[in-house]
């Protein structure tokens, strides 16, 4: 029971996107629906470098790793 609470305390603590970056997604998806593309979709992912949730229009990391290293496809790159 309590590893569910605790799951669930986690699961509250996700990294939002600014107001700004959804108006403009907003802006963009309208768009695409007029020219009769699929709209961009805001998800909540998990950090492949550091575990925390955030959310995301298509990253993998959260940035918390963008001055070291980065990532593409899960493959670490120096």
């Amino acid at each position: 029971m309590s590893q569910e609470i605790e799951k669930e305390f986690k699961s509250n603590k996700v990294k939002r996107l600014p107001p700004s970056v959804l108006k403009d997604i907003e802006l963009k998806n309208h768009a695409r629906r007029l020219a009769g593309l699929s709209p961009i979709r805001v998800k909540v992912r998990t950090c492949i470098a550091c575990g925390t949730l955030f959310e995301s229009a298509g990253n993998r990391t959260c940035g918390c790793n963008t001055r070291s290293t980065g990532y593409i496809a899960g493959r670490e790159i120096i």
